[in-house]
């Protein structure tokens, strides 16, 4: 594992009202991507989802979960990542079953077909759900994260993002994010600042954002030098689920009595798994209705 593995970088540009964000995910994405034993094209897109997620989730400075989630018509009919304000990261998506095997070879681009992009945030301690919704439109994920920012925030913002398996066959993930803040009264200065900084951004190149024997603060210096670029504190990142035995049940009990003694098995045993993390939950049909023996 490099030191510069499952990370963010968060940065400013000096003298500009920029900042950005850069992650780098090795382990964490390699157990995610495994362990939902997904065909190629679907894995990566989790991949880059995972980056837009932990780049996203980081800049917004609350404590809750931030969750992306990306709905369509398209084989991968589901997208979902959350980000914990810790570092912690999960994602799954879903395919339809009929078209699992010809899904492998379709473009990243083309497999959630028309739909949705929602980001939402749950603070903790806050019963106020915030959650933005916009049509599902781009040529890839990145981009479709950059049509949410500007029809939703009205913020320009810029990402990059790249998931690949390396050569040792493990799974590695890059990502840029770059956001102009509406701070600057000079709207001139402020938009030439802004054309400059995403000009040079436009230029990393996938395997840069990959590239393990550079550093985040020598590729950010590559892109920026000219204006120079500060760096705050490295956010680690960690591949942690959220779910419980407890929180199954109370999701499982709203569910009708009918419906859940349909669940069980001949034994009387329900099994739920979790889509996120494929932990398996085994209760008997009477422990989710509440029986008492």
């Amino acid at each position: 594992m490099s030191l510069d593995d499952d990370l963010i970088q968060p940065f400013h540009l000096n003298g500009r009202e920029i900042r950005g964000r850069l992650v780098r995910l090795g382990p964490v994405a390699d157990a995610i991507l495994n362990r939902h034993d997904l065909p190629p094209a679907p894995a990566a897109l989790l991949g880059e989802a995972l980056a837009l997620s932990a780049m996203i989730g980081s800049a917004l400075d609350f404590d809750g979960i931030f969750t992306f989630q990306a709905e369509g018509d398209g084989p991968a009919n589901m997208l979902v990542c959350d980000y914990r304000g810790r570092g912690d990261l999960r994602g799954y998506v879903r395919l339809r079953r009929q078209e699992g095997e010809a899904v492998g070879a379709s473009p990243a681009a083309s497999l959630l077909g028309r739909g949705s992009l929602a980001l939402t945030i749950d603070r903790e301690g806050d019963r106020q759900r915030y959650q933005g919704l916009v049509e599902l439109l781009g040529d890839d994920l990145p981009s479709c994260a950059e049509h949410y920012f500007q029809q939703s925030e009205q913020l320009p913002t810029l990402f990059r993002a790249v998931s690949t398996r390396g050569p040792d066959g493990a799974w590695r993930v890059g990502g840029l994010m770059l956001q102009s803040l509406p701070k600057d009264p000079d709207e001139d200065k402020a938009a030439e600042d802004w054309n400059t900084a995403q000009v040079l951004a436009r230029t990393v190149k996938p395997q840069e954002l990959l590239d393990q024997s550079l550093t985040a603060p020598e590729l950010l210096y590559r892109l920026f030098h000219e204006d120079g670029v500060w760096l705050h504190d490295v956010q680690p990142l960690k591949d942690r689920c959220t779910c419980s035995a407890d929180r199954v049940v109370s999701v499982v009990r709203r569910f009708p009595e009918e419906e859940i003694r349909n669940l069980a098995d001949e034994s009387g045993k329900v099994t739920v798994t979790c889509q996120f993390c494929a932990r398996a939950y085994d209760f008997s049909a009477g422990e989710l209705l509440g029986e008492t023996e």
